[in-house]
Parts: C-alpha cells; structure tokens; sequence
C-alpha cells in the first residue's frame, strides 16, 4: 500500500500540468500513487496524462465522460485512494520535490489528522502587491497543534485557512468527510464546502512555517485584482456551499452545535463577494455586478455586509450600484410655504429625485397664494381641496379629487407629511385602498411641540443642575446608601430629559429608514 495518494483534478492546463506532475514523480519518497482525473479537457491534458502513465506506474489516470467539476472529481479520486495518507495538488501548482518524505516524517513525530504547511506564492505579473500581502497572509499555517472544535479554529477564529491544498490527510478523514459530501458541482467556495466537512471529522492539527506547496496565483477562477463579470458570477455561486454545510449540519444532527460557525461560513462568502463587487469590477460593470449580487444574495444580507465595511459611504455605494427606484412619488404637505418644514420636505424630494425617482408635490389649495410663481420647490405643484373643509359628509369631494389625481399622476407610493392632520387617517385608508405605499413623515406640529419642549427640558436641566450643586455640598453627610440613591435618582431623571430632547431626532432617523424600506419593498 501506498504511503501517500495525491489526487489531482485535471481540466484544460496543458500549459501547467508537465510542471505539477514532473514535480510529483520527482518525489524523494517512491512509495506514493498519483490519481489524476482527466475532466473531460479538451486540451492535450489528457493524452499528457496517458503519456506519463505509460511511463510510471505510479500514475493512475481516470478520464471522466463528461465534466464534473473539481468536487466531484476529487470525490472519485478519494474513492481509488489506497495511501495512509492523502494530498491534494491543484493541476496548475506543484510541491516540492521532498514534499512528500519530509511530511510523512513530520507525521510520524505528530500523527495529527491533519498536518499543514507553507505555500511559495508565485504571482502573475498583473496581479498587485496588496493582494500578494493577503494571500501570503491567508496561507501562513498555525504554528503548532490544535485540537477540539476545528471548525471554529478555522472558520470563527480565523487560525488556519480552508485551502485543502496545502495539507496532508488522513485517509480515514478524507473517506468520512467526502462521503457526506453531495453529489453537485460547485464552481467556486467548493474547497470551503469540503474543508468544512474535513473539520468536522478531524479531532486534529499541526502546523509548520516551512514551504513544501507552490501556488501560482492569478490564473484560476478566483485570481488577479480585476475581475470579468463572469469570473464575478462564478464567485457568488459559492453561495451554494452556504446551503450545503447547512444540510450537512441538519443530517447529522448538529445544526444547534455548530448554528455560530455555520453563519461565520456564510457571512465570509458574502463579504467577500461584497468585498469583490466593491474592490475587484471595472466602473463599467458595477451595475451589473450588483444585480448578480441580488441574485445569490437576500436584501437584508446585502445590506448587513455593506454596512460592516461601508457604513459611511452611503451616496458612493448608490452611485456604484446604481440603485435608482424609477417610481412615482407623491409627497403632501398641508401646509406648504411654512420654512422649517419646507426644508425637511424639499430634502425628502432631493434624496428620491437623486435615485431616479419622479416626485410631485401635493398641498392644499388655500396655500396656492402663498407657494404659487416661486421657483423653491423646483416644479409645479398639485393643489388639492383645502382639508379645512373636509369634514364628516363634506370629505367626499377632496376624496374623489385626491383619488383622481393620484390616479392620473400614476402614483406608487405617497410621503404623507402631515401625519397629525385630522383627516390623515381619510387620506391614508385612501391611498392605501389605491395599493399605494404610504409612509408617514413628521410635520411641523411635531416639531413645534417637541420644540416646545426642549425649551421646557433646558428649564428643568437648569433646576437641576442647581439642585445636584446644592446636594452635592451636604451629600458628604450622608450614609453611603443614601449617596447612591440620589446620584441614581438625579442620573435617571436626566437621562429621561436628554431622551425627549433627543425624540426629535430619533424620529427623523424612523422616518428616513422606514422611507427607504418601503421604497426598496414596493
């Protein structure tokens, strides 16, 4: 029996694959078998492998009928694998000619499950020194040995990294952990799928900083700074193994054991799609690169990832995106013409218009004298029946023209800026009966009350304030209980003026994020 199988996926590298399998036959250890899995190039690859097993017996080459993908090709080779131990060698790289020995006598001084080593990187020329720096990061084993959860290690912790490459296995591990693997072809994240599995089977790790791996970096699915929008595509297909670790999760009972490592797995694949999209397009294809990231991804998982890294670039992540709603709005104002709310109503119009929305603004008609041949608000406005005289019976007429008007300018969705409005509950049940989206915005009465307020609240600071002075000068005399509760007594009381001073701007917080949900739903 073989000390060690090394399996090697094989598809359209007739211009790397002498390199990776001279460096194999060239071991200093003899005692290894070589399964390559030809699949289905439609290169020379495969008449190279044929030729090299003529040549060495070592050489055991499988020819696939149909492409299969590298997960399932190297599900087949696992399956012919005869070694104590297992490696896996990308058709483009190579190992070290005293890979193999050197490994082996490592693994007889700690005979781990799974035994990790250094990659040399050799980088193609277009690729940049930054991505250089973090691939050798990424690589650089844990030094030392780790046992117990080892998803967590890798995939929480960050200790180690998934490449399968750049270890050596176990044959009992690799056999588990591919036989619960499913039979699916994955393009991309397929070694995280498997790594995964991989850890859940082994109980140990060791690693060493010495280089026995070559990898050459920018010639693969996933390599070099710039990406096509089909190599972008490819990356967000690795959504899939998300799905995958959770079935495998869910068959084998440990879903709720392994619930914290399973969403670290997803969330990596999607910021680094995220992280790709953001990094890695030409300006040209953002937009498109962003309807591919729709495509894998849900909304709200979308939204999370750009907030963990963009929180602040908000206008720059619209513009790449080129979000824009193409909807048409409505916003009403009762009492258009009143400054302090015209500039909360104008900057609600300004932020749609900016994402390519059509907005028109309604209010009533008795302010036409007062809003009527001013250039302020942009663009016509739309007058409709004073709500002053919208009473009981009397409501009907500025129903039926609110109804035709809106109907007319094909509205989708209505900012209703006059929320403590008597009939607004009338205006709403009307929009909402339209299956119109309506969001309600603050309106001056608002303001003013809560204006009214925090003149009263900077009132009761003050006594307060003067209150804690003079406390403070006989709280020496008190007993320590007594000190606690009246520090705690005066804190609370404080914190609830500062919370009604701060209502206002808490609810302009409510309104921008309700405004832009519904937006994004309707």
């Amino acid at each position: 029996m073989a000390k060690i199988s090394i399996i090697i996926p094989v598809y359209n590298v007739e211009k790397y694959l002498q390199q990776c399998i001279d460096s194999l036959l060239s071991q200093t250890l003899s005692d290894i078998e070589i399964i390559c899995i030809d699949d289905a190039s439609q290169d020379a690859s495969g008449k190279i492998l044929n030729d090299y097993a003529a040549r060495d017996d070592r050489m055991k080459v499988i020819h696939a009928d149909e492409n299969m993908g590298t997960l399932r090709a190297r599900i087949k080779g696992i399956t012919d694998a005869a070694g104590q131990y297992v490696m896996f060698v990308d058709s483009d790289d190579y190992l070290e000619v005293s890979a193999c020995e050197e490994l082996l006598k490592l693994l007889t001084e700690h005979p781990v499950d799974v035994l990790h080593f250094g990659t040399v990187l050799h980088a193609n020329e277009n690729v940049s020194d930054d991505l250089k720096n973090w691939v050798t990061n990424f690589l650089t084993p844990y030094e030392g040995e780790l046992e117990g959860n080892l998803i967590e290690k890798c995939f929480v912790d960050e200790k180690f990294d998934f490449n399968i490459t750049n270890k050596i296995w176990r044959r009992e591990v690799c056999e588990e952990a591919f036989a619960n693997v499913e039979q699916i072809r994955l393009v991309a994240s397929e070694d995280r799928y498997i790594f995964f599995l991989l850890m859940y089977y082994a109980k140990n790790y060791y690693g060493i900083i010495e280089k026995y791996y070559n990898y050459n970096l920018g010639i693969g699915v996933t390599g070099g700074d710039i990406l096509s929008l089909d190599q972008f595509e490819k990356r967000c297909s690795g959504a899939e193994a998300s799905e995958l670790v959770k079935r495998f999760l869910e068959k084998t009972g440990s879903i709720e054991k392994f619930r914290k490592e399973s969403k670290c797995f997803a969330d990596k694949i999607l910021w680094d799609c995220v992280d790709c999209w953001h990094n890695k397009l030409e300006k040209k294809d953002e937009q498109q690169g962003f309807e591919i990231l729709r495509k894998y991804f849900r909304p709200d998982e979308i939204t999370s990832a750009v907030a963990r890294v963009y929180f602040e670039q908000g206008q720059d992540i619209y513009n790449r995106a080129k979000i824009t709603g193409h909807k048409k709005i409505a916003i009403y104002y009762r009492y258009l013409g009143y400054d302090n709310m015209d500039e909360k109503v104008l900057e609600c119009m300004q932020y749609l218009i900016q994402r390519g929305n059509d907005v028109i603004l309604y209010t009533d008609q008795d302010r036409k004298e007062l809003t009527e041949g001013t250039d302020k608000y942009g663009k016509e406005l739309v007058y409709l029946p004073d709500a002053v005289s919208a009473n009981w019976g009397d409501y009907e007429a500025r129903c039926n023209a609110f109804y035709k008007q809106m109907l007319k300018d094909k509205i989708e969705v209505l900012v209703y800026a006059s929320p403590t409005s008597h009939i607004c509950w009338l205006d709403t049940l009307l929009s909402s009966l339209s299956d119109i989206v309506t969001v309600d915005m603050q309106d001056e009465v608002y303001l003013n009350m809560f204006g009214e307020i925090r003149e009263e609240n900077e009132k009761k600071i003050e006594e307060k304030t003067r209150i804690v002075d003079e406390k403070t000068k006989v709280i020496e005399e008190k007993t320590i209980d007594e000190k606690v509760r009246i520090i705690d007594e005066l804190q609370r009381e404080n914190n609830m003026l500062k919370l009604q001073q701060e209502s206002p701007r808490i609810m302009w917080k409510y309104f921008w994020r309700s405004l832009k949900n519904k937006l994004l739903r309707s």
